[in-house]
């Protein structure tokens, strides 16, 4: 079962990122971890993204055609904040868990889950400043945050709207992971436009997910103080897989984006399928050697997934 589940959606994903083949490795990871926690019917989404994650952690596909780099504007700083109605392909979304709202600071992303139709609603909003009423929702799914300003601000956001034993998913992040943003710290190891250049690769990366990173005691006191109780935790993704994510083929993606998407449709379709074929079994076997999926808690891993309850 686990084994299918794995292979399967490192295959989506790779579908969905595979000009940045590591992102497939990364989320197919994610997915998995979270899936071993226990999930409710329904949830509310907090840093939801463009929701191609969710959709397909549990369970959904697109087409082979189409992936994110077809919204793209490699004009922008951030190539992806953009949205062009219609380039979404018409899916049928998973029938569970049930998304009542996502929720994300950026206009780019409310748009697409809008559009991609597997949340009911989706909401531009601060993630410390929910419009939401205190103790409105019985379950949040807490993803990656992306543009958040006060973290321990909008846990304790998240905790003020749910339900009195309310129920929490939360992606967490160890500080072990620290060293391993190598843009970064080529950057800071280095000077003048080569300083640029690795800085913009790192996009704010380390600083934003820094913010987000705890040594592995000190969660435990994290969560307490802002009101709430651990109930099951789940670890993964080597540090050296995390390298790897971190470096990929960033300095090429966007003379590969211009070449991809400069093709007609059918050879496009074609390379993209070789592409995937080669990289596919490599991701696999990377996968099995440098996930460190972890119950126990016990290695030295960057992610943490946490079923938090309300107290």
């Amino acid at each position: 079962m686990r084994l299918a589940y794995t292979c399967s959606r490192l295959w989506r994903y790779l579908g969905v990122y595979f000009l940045k083949p590591f992102d497939a490795l990364n989320d197919t990871l994610t997915a998995t971890i979270l899936s071993n926690l226990e999930w409710s019917n329904e949830v509310i989404e907090i840093g939801a993204g463009d929701g191609t994650f969710s959709y397909i952690m549990h369970g959904g596909h697109f087409p082979v055609w189409f992936d994110r780099y077809l919204q793209t504007d490699l004009n922008r700083a951030d190539i992806f904040d953009t949205h062009t109605l219609g380039l979404f392909p018409v899916t049928t979304p998973p029938q569970r868990p049930q998304i009542s709202a996502s929720f994300d600071s950026k206009r780019s992303h409310i748009e697409k889950v809008s559009e991609l139709g597997f949340s009911r609603s989706a909401v531009l909003s601060l993630y410390e400043s929910l419009p939401l009423s205190d103790s409105q929702v019985p379950n949040i799914f807490f993803y990656t945050p992306h543009g958040i300003q006060d973290y321990q601000l909008a846990i304790q956001e998240a905790h003020r709207v749910l339900e009195p034993n309310g129920t929490m998913l939360i992606l967490a992040y160890d500080q072990v992971f620290r060293s391993s943003f190598l843009c970064y710290r080529i950057g800071q190891a280095t000077s003048g436009r080569l300083r640029e250049y690795f800085l913009r690769l790192d996009n704010g990366r380390h600083d934003e997910l820094m913010q987000m990173a705890r040594l592995r005691h000190e969660w435990k006191s994290f969560f307490e103080e802002s009101g709430f109780a651990i109930e099951s935790q789940i670890r993964g993704l080597s540090v050296m897989a995390w390298k790897l994510y971190d470096i990929q083929t960033r300095p090429l993606l966007r003379l590969l984006i211009g070449f991809f998407n400069f093709l007609p449709r059918y050879p496009r379709l074609f390379l993209k399928l070789a592409w995937m074929i080669i990289w596919y079994p490599v991701l696999l076997v990377l996968y099995f050697l440098l996930s460190s999926i972890d119950p126990r808690g016990r290695r030295r891993t960057c992610y943490l997934a946490f079923r938090l309850r309300k107290v």
